[in-house]
């Protein structure tokens, strides 16, 4: 319970970064939602059940990509762009990911640069690194 708190946390913030920021979830590799949450007024063009299938998906996906590794380096996030929306995956220093959908309407990489430094200067708690 205290984990989903610290996420939710970590959430609010990603929130906070853009007004592009759609939905936010982290999840565990076994497809446990461990916090989630959208923003306010916000349509979700999936129900639970098919989001959760797309966990499940970007959970697999992603652990295919873990034995290249050694080879080509950690993996950062990926981005799958859609006509209505952009969804990235970014692991988690805890070993979890983030599921994040993001507007078309924003600036693609600026969004991405604003969510990959606030997950770096996060730690697995959702809490200030050092702090």
């Amino acid at each position: 319970m205290s984990q989903t708190i610290r996420y939710g946390t970590l959430l609010n913030k990603l929130f906070d970064l853009d007004t592009c920021i759609r939905f936010a979830a982290v999840t565990n590799k076994s497809g446990e939602i461990l916090a989630k949450d959208s923003k306010p007024n916000t349509k979700l063009y999936l129900s639970p059940e098919e989001t959760q299938e797309t966990i499940h998906h970007a959970i697999s996906a992603w652990s295919s990509r873990e034995k290249h590794y050694d080879k080509i380096g950690e993996g950062l996030y990926t981005l799958a762009v859609y006509e209505k929306l952009r969804r990235a995956t970014i692991p988690l220093p805890s070993g979890n990911l983030l599921l994040v959908t993001i507007d078309n309407a924003g600036g693609q990489q600026q969004i991405m640069e604003k969510i990959l430094n606030e997950v770096k200067i996060r730690d697995i708690s959702g809490t200030i690194s050092g702090a």
